[in-house]
């Protein structure tokens, strides 16, 4: 009689293994969405669990995570509600600029001529193609309506994408959320039977990295779109809450707010503001260049204890590798590395230490 048994731990693990990556091939188009989601939902962890301890009745632990996921999702899209906002109200100044242009032409600004070397060139083909209605009309005229509508056509293909993105990402999240306490019970339990009291510690000091990451990142985003703001409340600029917003919301992205400032500088210029102009673009750069490779890696390093370089690194080689994710996803792989490496040299800290680490997440 042959007798039955179950089948062995190299089998099933080769098993999980193969299904493992079976899966992860399959859900290779929403990785990252996921991986975003679940950064989120790690990042303002701590607050949700304070509210969701008064959520006694379970209708209300359902509408606890959707109210954070609507609460993100507007966070999220506040920057593009602005600008269409204004894009909006701006549209008719627009059509009645171009409309007097073609008619009566667009005068020199004044400062055009001061440029040095090059300002009684730039008169004469200002005058020649813009100042003159004829010339002005020939001008616009010439934009090609193809050309238009394909780009057009480009950025609403783009926007489309990460609508799409943002959805798929805002229903992980959601979902992310609502069972958070049994998903990492499950990494707790999987890290702790693989690696044993390093298995948990490791998760636990991963979480903390992320955390680190997304705060000190929007906490410096804020702070450097903050301070712009007041110089674009200072330098006259029309519009200065909207610039502000928008400045704040590119700020999370690398070089993002280089352009926001850059285009509200240009304004300026255009203006006949050209010294307030080359001023706000100026305090702009200062802010952002001690902002960007100063107060950020190194909030972020003191937050998860890492080294000011892996933390540089983290940040803009995720942002290489990943794109908008890897601001988030970078330093937190890099933290995951520093504490292997840290592991392996024998340098974690004492028993106690972890012990309380464990308590306070």
């Amino acid at each position: 009689m042959i007798s039955e048994s179950g089948p062995s731990k190299t089998a099933m693990r080769v098993l999980a293994l193969v299904l493992a990556l079976a899966g992860l091939w399959v859900a290779r188009a929403f990785l990252l969405q996921i991986a975003f989601a679940v950064i989120l939902a790690v990042a303002i962890w701590p607050l949700y669990r304070r509210l969701r301890r008064r959520a006694v009745r379970p209708e209300r632990k359902f509408f606890l995570p959707l109210t954070f996921t609507i609460a993100v999702a507007a966070i999220l899209m506040l920057p593009f509600a602005v600008v269409a906002a204004e894009a909006v109200r701006d549209s008719d100044s627009a059509a009645h600029w171009l409309l007097q242009a073609t008619h009566n032409g667009v005068p020199a600004p004044g400062w055009l001529a001061s440029i040095p070397g090059a300002g009684r060139w730039l008169v004469l083909w200002w005058h020649h193609n813009l100042a003159d209605p004829h010339g002005a009309a020939a001008l616009l005229g010439r934009i090609d309506a193809g050309a238009v509508a394909g780009w057009v056509s480009s950025a609403a293909g783009s926007i489309l994408s990460w609508a799409m993105f943002i959805l798929v990402t805002l229903l992980a999240l959601f979902i992310t959320l609502r069972d958070a306490d049994r998903a990492g019970a499950a990494a707790c339990q999987l890290a702790h039977q693989l690696y044993g009291e390093f298995g948990e510690r490791f998760v636990t000091r991963l979480a903390e990295a992320i955390r680190g990451t997304v705060n000190g990142t929007i906490f410096v985003a804020f702070s450097e779109g903050a301070l712009i703001g007041l110089g674009y409340g200072f330098g006259g600029l029309a519009h200065p809450f909207a610039f502000t917003v928008v400045t704040i919301g590119f700020a999370l992205v690398p070089f993002g707010a280089w352009a926001a400032f850059g285009l509200a500088s240009l304004v300026l210029v255009l203006q006949g503001q050209a010294i307030t102009g080359a001023l706000l673009f100026g305090y702009g750069s200062a802010i952002m260049l001690t902002g960007d490779n100063l107060v950020q890696p190194a909030l972020i390093g003191n937050s998860i204890r890492l080294p000011f370089l892996w933390t540089f690194v983290g940040i803009f080689g995720g942002m290489s590798s990943f794109g908008l994710v890897g601001l988030f996803l970078g330093p937190a792989v890099m933290a995951a590395l520093f504490l292997v490496w840290r592991e392996w040299q024998g340098l974690e800290p004492p028993r106690g230490r972890r012990v309380r680490e464990r308590r306070r997440t």
